[in-house]
């Protein structure tokens, strides 16, 4: 714009001054096409550079520069005054000055049709130039607007790998720039959510999200699924530790689906085996027994089915026992501020644990309490053994089980 105003005050000195010794024509030449032409080529500049920036600046900071920087408002102000204040002032001085002649000429009719040619120019050279300048400013604010709305949309829409290009230095180069930073943060965000859900269940991490991180826990009834893998210890020491954890977390990738296919929540890993919960406050059920018994067959099922894998690659062959166990848990929080879990505690839990630790010598892999069988075979069609007065280590009195 700068080069543009001083290459028209040349001319309007050279042409307006110099040769034709006219100051009219200086002013013409310099305060009407030259300062229009030059607002207008720096805008008509500014927009095509819009679409050059980003090539030098892929990552924004365009902010960060230390360049000329003209803010929305002073622009909007600039064209209020050139399209309105600037030509009005132009035609009343150029009214006074030929009212004045006119008064004093012999040939008034002269002065008039001059004025009048001059306040036509003028009309007609402030609406292209309003035209033009409407047009550039109107696409300098429309464009930016359109891009983060369609960001916005992208977002809305949970696609969250959106970045808009940095244009300008100005408020929305602001706005792009700050929009990036959220669309990044909420990328990290996702990333976050994503890791939790894996290192613990989704129930667990929604559960903490409303809730809070608050210790505690309230005393309900549910469905305790606990399984392990037998004879786990002498097959460790006969694989390299890269195989035996491939081969564990294959098996766990088995079971887990299963489990949550069935409403059930993996409560914990404890290296081979697992404890799953079912009908707590994370995963309410009124029908937890005979969810966790359905969960239990499937796990069998699928075990049949890893090992029928690891046959046709001459892999080791897994056996695992399971039991279930229905009663009375403290579900909640447990920990410290620094560190928190959520799980379950109480006598059922043992219970689950001390049943699966019988499923070898009992010559079956799948245990049930009497309050898991009674109500999950209200449930289901099911059918199991009783063994009455069954000695569990860790209680006084003996209790009956149920084995399939």
């Amino acid at each position: 714009m700068i080069t543009s105003l001083t290459m028209w005050l040349i001319a309007a000195v050279t042409f307006g001054l110099l040769l034709s010794g006219s100051g009219r024509a200086f002013v013409g030449i310099f305060m009407v096409g030259g300062f229009f032409t030059s607002i207008a080529v720096y805008f008509a500049v500014e927009l095509i550079w819009r679409n050059v920036i980003p090539v030098y600046y892929p990552d924004g900071g365009v902010r960060g520069v230390n360049v000329f920087r003209v803010p929305i408002l002073q622009r909007l102000l600039a064209i209020f005054f050139l399209v309105s204040v600037y030509p009005l002032g132009m035609v009343v001085l150029l009214s006074l000055d030929r009212a004045r002649k006119i008064i004093l000429s012999d040939d008034p009719a002269f002065y008039m049709r001059n004025m009048l040619i001059s306040e036509i120019f003028i009309f007609f050279v402030t609406a292209l130039v309003t035209l033009i300048l409407a047009l550039l400013v109107t696409r300098s604010i429309v464009d930016p607007l359109a891009d983060l709305q369609e960001a916005m949309q992208r977002v809305k829409a949970n696609d969250l790998d959106v970045s808009i290009p940095t244009k300008s230095n100005d408020e929305f180069g602001y706005v792009t720039e700050h929009f990036n930073d959220m669309a990044a943060g909420l990328r990290r965000g996702e990333l976050l959510r994503n890791l939790l859900n894996v290192y613990v269940s989704p129930e667990v991490a929604r559960q903490a999200v409303e809730h809070g991180t608050q210790l505690g826990g309230q005393l309900v009834e549910c469905t305790v699924l606990f399984s392990d893998l037998r004879s786990f210890t002498s097959l460790s020491e006969t694989l390299p530790p890269d195989d035996l954890i491939a081969l564990l977390n294959r098996y766990m990738e088995a079971m887990v689906s299963v489990i949550v296919s069935r409403g059930g929540v993996v409560n914990k890993f404890g290296g081979d085996s697992l404890l799953a919960v079912f009908g707590t406050p994370l995963n309410p059920s009124e029908e937890h027994a005979s969810s966790a018994v359905r969960a239990a067959f499937g796990m069998r099922d699928a075990l049949v089915e890893f090992n029928r894998r690891q046959k046709d690659v001459k892999g080791p062959q897994l056996q695992c026992g399971i039991a279930v166990a229905t009663g009375k848990v403290v579900a909640g929080n447990v920990g410290g501020r620094e560190r928190i879990e959520y799980t379950v505690i109480g006598d059922t839990v043992n219970l689950a644990a001390r049943l699966q630790a019988m499923s070898k010598e009992l010559r079956s892999d799948i245990i049930l309490n009497a309050e898991a069988y009674t109500r999950a075979k209200a449930e289901m069609n099911l059918e199991a053994q009783g063994v009455p007065n069954v000695h569990v280590r860790g209680k006084v009195e003996s209790v009956t089980i149920y084995v399939v």
